[in-house]
């Protein structure tokens, strides 16, 4: 059966303070997008796992730390076939990792009658990544804490030209660095505190950043790399990239309040 493992983009996002547990407080607003990875799981004899278009090493996949970390949670040994489709990049800010971690919980509870409940779920989640629980609730979401505490917002809807870097940003590294800036950052609608340091540190990104910004206000996601821009339509969005350098990797999407695995779930018959 196959799953939609969507990505997902920052409206906003505020670093506040670091926290004695090593973890940062931070207030930032997501929104999924309809476009990401589709993961296919199939029960087998023995438990496997496939990264298509991308070579991750077992110990670092997030995928497969949340298939064991269930397994030990629930105490049952979930054979299956596993096979990860992947189009969000790595360390592009768009939670790739998260979501197929996500999606894989949500759909074994599904398929192997786990009936483990969202709070549970939740649980589990947290114990992998601080967004996890924002792709298991599944809603357009503002988030507190650490990113796990979670309040529902509806954000309109909009078409968005995203560009996709050649260039990785870890997330860790990321935060390292703005850790010698001087926190706290203002919650500001639509800004992001760690812009300025992607900009000044990755020149793919800022070249990006510059050519996008010809044409409307540009929006790092996450920690970066990615970039995008509202758009009104499609066909506008693709006469912007037809003038745009080849190099350039984009998508033309839409946002969403809802992902869309909540349906694929529904309509799955176990």
């Amino acid at each position: 059966m196959n799953f939609s493992s969507p990505a997902k983009i920052n409206l906003s996002l505020a670093v506040l303070k670091k926290r004695d547990d090593g973890f940062h407080d931070i207030k930032t607003e997501f929104q999924f997008l309809d476009w990401g990875d589709t993961i296919s799981i199939e029960k087998d004899k023995k438990k496997t796992i496939t990264v298509n278009n991308l070579k991750i090493p077992k110990e670092q996949n997030l995928a497969h730390k949340a298939l064991i970390l269930l397994e030990k949670e629930t105490q049952r040994d979930l054979d299956c076939r596993i096979t990860i489709n992947k189009n969000i990049p790595i360390g592009s800010g768009l939670g790739g990792a998260s979501s197929n971690a996500a999606t894989l919980i949500l759909s074994l509870n599904k398929l192997y009658n786990l009936n483990r409940t969202e709070n549970e779920l939740l649980k589990i989640g947290e114990k992998l990544g601080a967004d996890i629980p924002f792709f298991l609730k599944g809603y357009a979401s503002e988030a507190q804490g650490k990113g796990e505490i979670l309040t529902v917002k509806r954000f309109k809807e909009d078409r968005i030209l995203l560009l996709l870097p050649d260039c990785k940003i870890l997330t860790k590294k990321a935060f390292e660095a703005i850790d010698k800036t001087n926190l706290p950052f203002n919650w500001q609608r639509k800004k992001n505190s760690f812009e300025n340091w992607v900009l000044d540190n990755f020149e793919e990104v800022k070249i990006c950043y510059k050519w996008l910004g010809k044409f409307a206000k540009p929006r790092i996601s996450g920690t970066g790399s990615s970039i995008y821009v509202n758009i009104k339509s499609f066909e506008e969005g693709k006469e912007i990239m037809d003038n745009a350098p080849k190099k350039f990797k984009y998508v033309i999407t839409k946002t969403l309040n809802q992902s869309p695995l909540l349906n694929e779930l529904l309509n799955t018959g176990v």
